[in-house]
């Protein structure tokens, strides 16, 4: 049974969840449920606290963070070892996420040293004068709320944490309640440094109990979440005037043209579409092909597909896992079932619990549910598309527009599309992904609102503010 501080004591609860294994589907722990009178304490504290926080300097507060970055390397196999159990990550993936989340941390900090305000003078302007000089600095918005899911549960967190910190922000996290144990654990790891108590402050419980409440709080400055778009179209109605980066969901195409080097295309869509067992925003979630490829695309997948490894032993690093829980797959279960009513199967539906086998649907029709809806789960449609306008009209039909890959050779084509694509991220020749966690990071439509990357989200964490010397 977990606990952890509030107002820097240790506490009993009255209240706890239960953590279900996605492998074993029994209790894996339980962390504590908050009521609304714990979210009040945490935030008086979190704002009281951050004023204290802000009077340090970068280095100062840097310090904190590069020796959290440290932990978490120095601990890895022991937080690997969580996210096998707690999510379902395979432990080659749960320890590449930790290490990448370290070096994310370290140019965090680095970062906030080349963000400087600016001098301008009144001279500058149209008709102006010497009159006047302007000095414009970049200043901690205060108390930031960091609502992370599940599927990243280390790097997602602290990609919204780090730069909150380093910026001046105190931070109130609420982990996804599959992912609390090893968000419980990271935040650990970073009081171990010495960081001023209150600074960050960790909440788990059930979201329809506390998570209106959490993101109407009068005393959150900025939100920042990563989840499902119907999630985030609520936190944006109950939070009115607070400043929101939201990261949801995807439907990314793989556009792949006439002239693309099919065997690495194959390759490439197949490991964007099912690692993690499909349950990543940025994975492929649809293949648009022409007509002339079809036939021989389909083919290629299919043999692809075979070489993938099922698993519920997650410490052989499979390629495919058990979904998140049952209920997931109950949900993915259902979107292919409905599929082949109308399409037809090319291989997979197969199903052990919670463990859905990778599938491949192809004649899907574009506006069915399996063309419109992400299931998040190994499922992969195949829509046929006339010409390059047709491939371009079917992508932006989707009401998501997070990113696309387009396979091919001729740049000006790639470019044809890319400019007509209605998405935050194109990709020539890759699959879609998050990384480099430096390069921006958006999403259209539904698929989110604000951008990040580490800049970005530095920038995003603060407010302008200028002071005006009148000579």
């Amino acid at each position: 049974m977990y606990k952890y501080k509030i107002k820097n004591e240790t506490r009993e609860f009255e209240k706890y969840i239960s953590i279900i294994s996605p492998i074993t589907n029994d209790e894996y722990a339980k962390v504590p449920s908050l009521s609304i009178k714990d979210v009040d304490e945490i935030y008086d504290y979190a704002k009281e606290q951050q004023k204290l926080w802000a009077e340090l300097t970068i280095s100062q507060r840097g310090a904190f963070l590069i020796a959290w970055a440290d932990l978490l390397v120095e601990k890895k196999v022991y937080l690997a070892n969580i996210m096998v159990n707690e999510i379902a990550k395979s432990y080659k993936d749960a320890e590449t996420e930790i290490v990448r989340t370290s070096e994310y941390i370290k140019y965090t900090v680095e970062q906030m040293y080349r963000i400087i305000g600016q001098n301008t003078s009144s001279e500058n302007y149209y008709g102006g004068n010497k009159g006047k000089i302007a000095i414009t600095k970049y200043v901690p918005l205060g108390v930031v709320l960091a609502i992370s899911p599940f599927n990243y549960p280390v790097n997602l967190a602290v990609t919204k944490i780090a730069p909150a910190l380093i910026a001046g922000n105190s931070i109130v996290f609420k982990p996804a309640t599959q992912g609390s144990v090893i968000g419980i654990e990271i935040i650990k790891l970073l009081e171990q440094t010495g960081i001023m108590p209150g600074v960050v402050n960790i909440v788990t419980g059930s979201g329809s109990e506390i998570g209106d409440y959490l993101s109407s709080h009068e005393l959150v400055d900025f939100i920042s979440f990563t989840g499902g778009s119907k999630t985030g179209e609520n936190i944006a109605s109950v939070s009115k005037m607070v400043p929101l980066v939201l990261e949801l969901g995807g439907k990314d195409a793989a556009i792949i043209l006439d002239d693309a080097d099919l065997d690495f295309t194959i390759k490439d869509i197949v490991s964007g579409a099912f690692s993690y067992s499909g349950q990543r925003c940025t994975a492929i979630k649809r293949v648009l092909v022409s007509t002339k490829n079809k036939k021989l695309v389909e083919e290629m997948l299919i043999e692809e597909v075979k070489k993938l490894t099922v698993s519920n032993d997650m410490m052989a690093n499979p390629n495919i896992g058990p979904l998140i829980d049952v209920k997931s797959a109950n949900y993915v279960d259902g979107i292919i079932q409905e599929a082949i009513k109308d399409a037809d199967l090319l291989i997979g539906n197969k199903r052990e619990n919670n463990l859905i086998y990778p599938t491949i649907i192809t004649n899907v029709k574009r506006d069915s549910e399996l063309a419109i809806v992400e299931p998040f789960g190994p499922v992969l449609p195949i829509i046929e598309y006339d010409n390059i306008n047709d491939a371009i009209s079917i992508n932006n039909e989707s009401k998501y527009g997070l990113q696309a890959s387009v396979y091919g050779n001729n740049i000006n084509d790639l470019m044809y599309i890319a400019e007509r694509l209605e998405v935050g991220t194109i990709n020539f020749n890759g699959k879609t992904s998050r990384g480099p966690d430096n390069f921006p990071f958006i999403g259209f439509k539904n698929s989110g609102m604000g951008a990040q990357g580490i800049e970005h989200a530095l920038k995003s964490m603060m407010k302008v503010q200028t002071i005006v010397i009148n000579k």
